[in-house]
């Protein structure tokens, strides 16, 4: 019942989000590369996204639901906290993620460095200048809510964390971004915290 399967690419940030989730569990798991277009792959994802997952004779799109499978179907440390107010938080933080954070940090500061979409083939300058204040809002909020704690929900890591930092470990390493970063401690001690963890060593994307 161990064999399980994620479809993306290990660039991707839900990828690792739910590959960090595997081996928080400790879950045997095999990461295959996907073509999104390919009909395959749409029996899995069917609106040709990333990631995608099969256990057995099992499949799930999309990574909320396969981290919360995993979290559940395995044995291992929870990744949610047992307090109905606990788990509504990791809710809060993986819905804020998903509306919000990924559309600033990822596709407006990101990801317009991965794939320049400028002029010349360069970054679209425009487009990152417009986000660097989102950007740092969006930082502001996250540093409030780790002021108390390295982990946004409780005293131990939560799927929560596992959503928010491939964004913030890609963010550190793109042009400025160390510079965004810089005013906000306690984001900073949070990735320091995870940047050592097996889990986020293991998954650690190709640059």
């Amino acid at each position: 019942m161990n064999d399980l399967i994620l479809y993306g690419d290990p660039r991707s940030t839900y990828v690792r989000t739910a590959r960090m989730a595997c081996e928080e569990k400790g879950v045997d798991y095999s990461l295959e590369a996907v073509d999104l277009a390919a009909p395959a792959h749409r029996r899995v994802h069917p609106f040709g996204a990333m990631p995608a997952a099969k256990h057995v004779d099992r499949i799930l799109f999309e990574t909320s639901a396969i981290c919360h499978y995993v979290d559940e179907a395995f044995d291992g440390p929870p990744l949610r906290p047992q307090d109905a107010y606990g788990r509504a938080q990791v809710e809060q933080w993986i819905s804020a993620t998903v509306d919000y954070l990924y559309e600033q940090m990822a596709r407006r500061y990101i990801l317009q460095f991965v794939f320049p979409s400028g002029p010349g083939g360069k970054p679209d300058m425009a487009v990152i200048d417009a986000a660097r204040g989102e950007v740092a809002r969006q930082l502001a909020i996250l540093d409030h809510h780790l002021q108390r704690a390295p982990f946004l929900v409780g005293d131990e890591l939560t799927l929560a964390d596992l959503f928010v930092h491939p964004l913030l470990y890609y963010l550190i390493r793109m042009p400025g971004g160390q510079e965004l970063l810089e005013p906000y401690g306690f984001v900073l001690r949070s990735l320091r915290e995870l940047e050592y963890r097996r889990s986020f060593v293991a998954t650690a994307p190709p640059l």
